[in-house]
């Protein structure tokens, strides 16, 4: 699959939101409503949105303190976070050369005890390296109650066969039915910001010819807020995420073909106190719904 500019605003949109804000799109890139559910439907088509998966805000539904993690880990290809970790929501897998200078999957997670997550992974037999990160917190003093019809509604969209955006998108701006009325109530978007679903795609970034997205692992002493300046100096538009393993500087680009990574890479090159150790490019994104299942099955 080919895609271009308008594709991957429209991809980091799903990503983040789940649903498309059309009227940013259309008023931007002076497109229509219809081309914006066409290209959507190509990613669908292609392959590279397989499916698509839910996530719980578990904080608003079960109260407390709640932390939401990223943990960062260095594994090998049999490690199956799913039977290791409880309430994962994502796993992003990363093709990293050489192996070690950046994450092989990093997952996202809520939890009430980081420390504790990062010793079940940290044990796992498959896992050489993990990092856990706090992203956001959360106290709730007062939970949200959601009846038993609420968690039957759910559960028919999780088992639904032929989920697409085509329906996502109506069930989100334009339900029509009561059950569906009540169903895109629980469902989180920018104009529903106390939902406590989110319905997000599974990607798998290898059936993009044309694009990646790239980490560059750097060894440097330099600070970031400096090396931000270099990027800037050097024309990129990029990222500053982490030092995995306290080293390996983290810096994440949109490549656009092989003339733009060798572009990117001759340019940090020829920086001074500066060095590639490697590079690391996404594979796929994975929604974690088993455990969810479960979950409501014990709300039933």
């Amino acid at each position: 699959m080919i895609i271009d500019p308008i594709d991957l605003k429209l991809i980091r949109q799903l990503e983040l939101q789940g649903s498309i804000t059309t009227n940013e799109i259309v008023n931007k890139f002076h497109i229509t409503k219809e081309e914006i559910l066409l290209r959507v439907k190509n990613f669908e088509d292609s392959g590279f949105i397989n499916n698509y998966g839910i996530k719980l805000f578990l904080p608003r539904i079960i109260g407390g303190k709640w932390y939401w993690v990223c943990a960062a880990i260095e594994c090998t290809p049999k490690f199956r976070p799913e039977k290791t970790v409880p309430y994962i929501e994502e796993s992003v897998e990363n093709l990293t050369f050489p192996r070690g200078i950046g994450p092989d999957v990093s997952l996202l997670l809520y939890t009430q005890a980081p420390k504790e997550v990062y010793k079940r992974i940290y044990k796992t037999p498959e896992v050489k390296y993990v990092e856990i990160y706090k992203v956001d917190e959360y106290n709730v003093s007062v939970p949200k109650i959601l009846l038993k019809s609420d968690w039957q509604l759910i559960a028919k969209l999780i088992v639904m066969s032929k989920l697409n955006y085509d329906k996502i998108n109506a069930l989100v701006y334009e339900p029509h039915s009561e059950p569906e009325i009540k169903l895109s109530g629980l469902i989180w978007s920018k104009n529903n910001p106390k939902g406590i679903i989110s319905i997000l795609p599974n990607f798998n970034w290898s059936i993009i010819k044309n694009y990646s997205h790239l980490h560059l692992a750097i060894a440097t002493k330099i600070r970031s807020k400096d090396v931000r300046k270099v990027i800037n100096e050097l024309g990129f538009s990029a990222n500053i995420i982490s030092r995995f393993k306290k080293r390996y500087l983290q810096i994440e680009f949109d490549s656009w073909g092989f003339s733009d990574l060798q572009n990117i890479i001759t340019s940090f090159r020829a920086i001074d106190k500066m060095t590639i150790e490697g590079c690391s490019f996404a594979h796929r994104n994975i929604i974690y719904t088993d455990w969810i299942k479960n979950f409501i099955n014990e709300k039933i």
